[in-house]
């Protein structure tokens, strides 16, 4: 229609140009009609292709949106890894034969010493009833597992704890269908459904509130809390916890956006504060010049992880170069190696200490340890607790020693447990990983009555 339209057009120009030559007299005149008559077939042309072009709009199918294209061979973003997070088998089977974990997932750490220092392995008896408590859902490996245990006994539930609300949800309904063969919950969901398994949206500090609240005090037979970070949360790069690809400095656990980012808290700290925050929750040995140097004169504070890594490698480099009396003109190759390592580490412990900060980690990492003999084991229960840094772990060591000697606990693990070489290869996020159990009295209930 259109190419019919243009071809009028050309025609009704040339006809008149003509006319135009041939009486010169009415030139004037005949210019202006021709002007109108251009105008109008002009219209005209306009008005045919509004109609094609509505007619294609409401006929034709919508043009593919193609991916966001990335630089190299493989996607380094997170956003980029469609794939892995569709679940694609090839993809995902790749990424775990190089000891990675694919994006939108996560490897559960000691599955097998979990549930052996639980009590519930195939060969191990079983209490009756059987009450459970996850306190970090997270993506579900280690709840599956458990959930695999259970699922048979005559009496047996799982109470799988999670701040996270968008995660929580996720990871439930996919328990439920892979695990359990059921459905998400609905308002028509039966008793029975539901009874096995129960997500808990809070954070596992109120665990003591939840057991009170539910008439559920003591009747905890086994326990386990991971503190790791959840891969899902370190490989989306706008929950801001790595500093290996660029995101917002953000590091909250929780999608509450009322509690306070990362960059608000370096707005809000003085350098004192930050030091001893640097001292405290990481143990970090340039803790004095890396506060000074990231908020001491006021100036821009970094926003997003990659600037914060950029500035704590620009104040660590020369600390370090000092500390081995380096020349730092000639660093030859083995030396540029060892300082990228320390530079990594020292940028690692900065970001772990804002984070715990953040989350007020060590806050609720105690109050667990305090509600776990009162308010949650059963006697004899069993609880078992993953760390992954110093600061988790000498906390959860002290607990149970000071519980072991005051006769709360009536044994604990004084070796702590690590994950086997095979796994550390496998999964290398498994590597600063430590496992600590320990089971309760069956006398406690006397002993707490005595403190």
């Amino acid at each position: 229609m259109a190419i019919l339209a243009s071809l009028l057009f050309w025609l009704a120009a040339s006809q008149i140009g003509a006319f135009t030559l041939t009486f010169p007299s009415m030139k004037n005149s005949n210019t202006q009609c021709r002007l109108d008559f251009l105008a109008a077939v002009s219209s005209d042309i306009q008005h045919h292709n509004d109609e094609d072009a509505s007619i294609a709009a409401t006929t034709s199918p919508k043009p593919h949106k193609r991916r966001e294209r990335y630089s190299g061979r493989y996607p380094k973003n997170f956003k980029h890894k469609y794939k892995e997070m569709q679940g694609d088998e090839e993809t995902v089977a790749k990424v775990l034969s190089k000891g990675m974990t694919p994006a939108g997932q996560h490897v559960p750490i000691m599955v097998r010493e979990c549930l052996h220092y639980m009590g519930l392995e195939d060969n191990q008896p079983k209490s009756d009833p059987m009450l459970v408590v996850d306190c970090t859902l997270g993506y579900g490996g280690h709840s599956s597992y458990i959930l695999k245990q259970i699922m048979n006994s005559t009496d047996a539930r799982l109470i799988a704890f999670d701040q996270d609300s968008v995660e929580i949800r996720k990871t439930e309904e996919r328990l439920r269908k892979s695990v359990l063969g059921q459905t998400a919950i609905t308002a028509d969901s039966s008793e029975e459904d539901t009874n096995i398994f129960t997500a808990v949206n809070q954070n596992f500090a109120e665990l003591g509130e939840y057991m009170t609240s539910t008439n559920q005090v003591g009747k905890v037979t086994s326990l386990l809390a991971d503190l790791g970070l959840s891969s899902m949360q370190i490989d989306n790069n706008d929950r801001g916890f790595t500093y290996k690809r660029d995101g917002p400095l953000d590091m909250r656990m929780s999608a509450d956006d009322t509690k306070e980012t990362a960059y608000q808290l370096l707005q809000r700290l003085r350098v004192r504060q930050l030091k001893s925050m640097l001292k405290q929750n990481s143990d970090e040995e340039f803790a004095a010049e890396i506060a000074f140097g990231l908020i001491g004169d006021r100036g821009k504070i970094p926003t997003t992880t990659m600037e914060l890594a950029d500035r704590v490698r620009d104040i660590a480099r020369p600390l370090i170069i000092k500390q081995h009396n380096w020349n730092s003109e000639q660093i030859g190759k083995n030396q540029a190696k060892k300082l990228k390592t320390q530079l990594d580490s020292t940028i690692a412990r900065v970001m772990q200490a804002i984070r715990i900060e953040v989350n007020g980690e060590f806050r609720v990492l105690e109050k667990l340890l305090e509600d776990i003999p009162t308010k949650v084991l059963s006697p004899g229960g069993k609880v078992v607790i993953l760390t992954f840094h110093s600061g988790e772990d000498r906390r959860v060591k002290k607990s149970f020693k000071s519980g072991f000697q005051s006769g709360i606990y009536s044994v604990w693990g004084k070796d702590v447990v690590r994950p086997t070489k095979e796994e550390r290869r496998n999964n290398p996020r498994s590597s600063c990983c430590k496992l600590r159990w320990a089971i309760l009295s069956d006398q406690n209930a006397n002993v707490m009555a005595e403190q």
